[in-house]
């Protein structure tokens, strides 16, 4: 991925930032930790600050054919109760790279490999109690290969067209934050020509051919 402009003068930070005690671990399991810090705000006011700090790296993959079609999974979500739909994602442990990692999602999750891989967007996905960051990748020349959930795993795999897919998220019905800005980020690549640009028409032309 090319080198992005200088960040315009705007954006430079005006403020003090936090200071911050030494943290205290009020928690620990296999997937996060728990600290609380005492901590005193840009302002100067001092509070309790909690934060989750990750043991993985989050990663999500926009798999795309050549047609524009895009590879979902459907799977039931824990804490907030609902059924989502989303692009491959997972979590990458510190020891793997995080494009491999993505790779063995994608393989896992949607039976598929794929010959070119770029990184496409970096995410804080809850920067104000959270430190997850989460890498998207755009995964072209697909295969298919055999589906390895996790054991937790009910999974439904269902292959979109993309102007759908980002119809859907439009609508609200796609609410999963790194899908999300997955589809945004494809369809941005499709009309500024850095998808190319058959692979950009096929993204911007895209529909379902069968109206049910």
């Amino acid at each position: 991925m090319a080198q992005p402009p200088p960040a315009p003068e705007w954006m430079r930070p005006l403020d003090p930032p936090w200071r911050a005690e030494p943290p205290v671990r009020v928690h620990d399991n296999p997937y996060f930790a728990l600290d609380t810090y005492r901590a005193v705000a840009p302002t100067g006011v001092e509070v309790d600050y909690f934060v989750q700090n990750f043991k993985n790296r989050a990663c999500g993959v926009v798999a795309l054919d050549a047609d524009g079609c895009i590879y979902l999974v459907g799977q039931w979500r824990f804490p907030a109760g609902l059924y989502s739909w989303e692009l491959p994602e997972g979590g990458v442990p510190p020891d793997e790279a995080v494009l491999d990692g993505a790779k063995r999602e994608l393989r896992e999750e949607a039976g598929i490999t794929a010959d070119h891989w770029r990184p496409i967007l970096t995410l804080h996905l809850s920067n104000a109690s959270s430190d997850e960051v989460a890498e998207l990748f755009l995964a072209t020349s697909l295969r298919p290969s055999t589906v390895e959930p996790d054991p937790t795993e009910a999974l439904r795999i269902a292959r979109v067209p993309f102007a759908e897919a980002l119809a859907q998220a439009l609508a609200g019905r796609i609410v999963d934050s790194m899908t999300v800005a997955g589809l945004l980020r494809t369809h941005h690549m499709a009309v500024t020509g850095e998808l190319g640009d058959e692979l950009a028409q096929a993204v911007l032309s895209s529909r379902r051919e069968d109206p049910t």
